[in-house]
């Protein structure tokens, strides 16, 4: 497998699980090589020109990735990622197609949500390894890059979650320091909050979700001496606490995290067996195990409308097959059951409104173009955006 673009400061959430998933099956991933930050951090395999323009919003783009998503309604959904020049790229869906909207500055989208139609962020990075973290807005006419306190030198952020118009979190890592980075948003200003650092190499949190201003989970990893092991922290309105989760024997990491209460999350990844999912009870994190992932997966991200109703996403290596194909699962309440999903390619965020309205976004590595796939109640479908240069990737 080989991703089109590769950067080396972005710890890519669908990345850690392809290599997690690669060791497992004992297969090799053409073209990669880790940072010496360990696994999950993408090198640069080629060198690219870099624009320094806005991103335009042509209505064909050649190269694409998607790494987020996040929908208001079932007629106002977000998707943001990256092109192959290293401009920002983001389209949004308005009911009855997605159309590229123009952002400002460079760089890389590793996450967006939104709390209403007229207010909007994504964050992510510049396009250089010393680059400082990006965050924008969205208030109803334009993107705009907001200013943000600073990390302590170069920093990534991957993830950003709406609890309110007044409370927004963003979670991501240092490049240089080896620190993990939180950014509050309280309706005025952005603010860094001291956050856990554990001991080891590059710890950073990969995604972040809240449910009230006493109630939000980010989770990561960290790389030490025995492999790379996953990170979880918890707010409870006062501070961020490191939480204990189950000990996977061969390491691994929490790409993705969803919560609906104070006593209903869920974290997804990856570890040496492959796909992980864990459970929070209200009082401690659990693995659940589920037919519906197996040795050859990954899984990126997860969101929850209930505590009957939850989507995870990620990735299934078909060896000798297809190669990357696109994994969905959904949970009932009971159990996690495999959904078919019509794309090749690796799905890196999903987002739900209702249980007739989901969107999963990704990559399809073939083609050098993002994948788009929607939930309408009773099954996904492939839906091609305007930033493709192609059909969307069908199986």
């Amino acid at each position: 497998m080989t991703l089109f673009l590769r950067n080396p400061e972005i710890r890519h959430r669908h990345w850690q699980g392809i290599v997690a998933v690669c060791a497992a099956a004992m297969v090799t991933c053409c073209g990669t090589a880790h940072a010496a930050g360990g696994p999950g951090r993408a090198t640069a395999a080629t060198t690219v020109s870099v624009q320094t323009a806005a991103s335009p919003a042509p209505s064909r783009v050649l190269g694409y990735q998607l790494n987020g998503v996040a929908a208001v309604s079932g007629a106002d959904a977000w998707a943001a990622g990256t092109t192959s020049y290293i401009t920002l790229h983001m389209v949004r869906w308005d009911g009855r197609s997605w159309q590229r909207v123009p952002t400002p500055g460079v760089g890389y989208f590793n996450g967006v949500a939104a709390v209403s139609t007229t207010d909007a962020w994504a964050v992510g990075t510049g396009p250089g390894y010393g680059s400082k973290a990006l965050i924008e807005h969205w208030n109803g006419t334009a993107w705009t890059v907001a200013a943000i306190p600073s990390t302590g030198g170069p920093a990534v952020l991957h993830a950003v979650a709406t609890i309110s118009p007044g409370d927004v979190w963003a979670v991501g890592g240092t490049n240089f320091t080896s620190k993990t980075v939180v950014l509050h948003w309280d309706g005025t200003a952005w603010t860094r909050v001291s956050s856990p650092t554990p001991p080891g190499v590059s710890p950073a949190l990969d995604a972040v979700a809240g449910t009230s201003a006493t109630n939000a989970w980010a989770v990561g990893s960290t790389f030490t001496k025995t492999g790379r092991v996953p990170l979880v922290e918890h707010w409870d309105g006062t501070a961020w606490r490191q939480v204990p989760g189950p000990v996977l024997p061969g390491g691994g990491t929490l790409s993705g995290v969803a919560a609906t209460s104070v006593d209903n999350a869920w974290a997804v990844g990856t570890d040496g067996s492959g796909a992980v999912i864990e459970h929070w009870n209200g009082t401690a994190w659990t693995l659940v195990r589920s037919p519906a992932v197996g040795r050859a997966d990954g899984l990126a991200s997860v969101t929850a409308l209930s505590a009957t109703s939850a989507w995870a996403v990620g990735v299934s290596l078909h060896l000798h097959q297809q190669g990357e194909v696109t994994l969905i699962a959904h949970w009932n309440g009971k159990s996690w059951t495999q959904v078919p999903s019509p794309a090749l390619g690796v799905l890196t965020g999903v987002t739900a409104t209702s249980a007739s309205s989901a969107w999963a976004v990704g990559y399809f590595t073939g083609s050098s173009t993002g994948v788009i796939e929607h939930w309408d109640g009773s099954s996904w479908t492939c839906i091609a955006s305007t930033g493709t240069a192609g059909p969307c990737p069908a199986r």
